[in-house]
């Protein structure tokens, strides 16, 4: 017979709760300072890496499917902030790039996010940040195949 636990005490509650609160914040935050949501945040701070990248790269980076990074790209692109262009390797694939008032933009956000991170991270150690960085990058790799079993 299965021993019952508390909700609180299984980590998929506990990360799933986190998760929906910081995510709700951030918007909340980001719409405030920035005027842009978390997922078009994501769209900056990765194209300021990979400015010119595939929109298929981009949606892979960023965790979106192609459909809704289309939407996105479009939704930023009529705000000035992304500009898409053909690849000269590639003819039949776009590329997307920031615009000047992307960069821009892109700069208010890293900031925002700082501000943010610095907050969420108060009263951890360097070790503790460390140590949640890395459940961070693990988790998902090690149930990603789980339903495929």
């Amino acid at each position: 017979m299965a021993i019952a636990r508390p909700i609180d005490r299984r980590l998929y509650f506990i990360f799933d709760r986190a998760h929906s609160l910081i995510t709700k914040e951030a918007q909340n935050y980001l719409q405030k300072t920035s005027e842009i949501g978390t997922s078009q945040a994501a769209v900056l701070i990765y194209l300021g890496y990979h400015d010119r990248c595939r929109l298929t790269d981009l949606a892979k980076a960023i965790g979106r499917n192609n459909a809704s990074i289309t939407g996105l790209v479009e939704r930023m692109e009529a705000k000035l902030l992304l500009a898409r262009m053909t690849l000269f390797s590639d003819r039949r694939s776009k590329a997307v790039a920031l615009t000047e008032k992307g960069w821009s933009e892109r700069e208010k956000v890293m900031n925002n996010f700082r501000n943010f991170n610095d907050r969420m991270m108060k009263g951890l150690s360097e070790e503790e940040i460390s140590v949640v960085m890395k459940f961070l990058q693990t988790a998902p790799e090690n149930v990603q195949f789980l339903s495929e079993k």
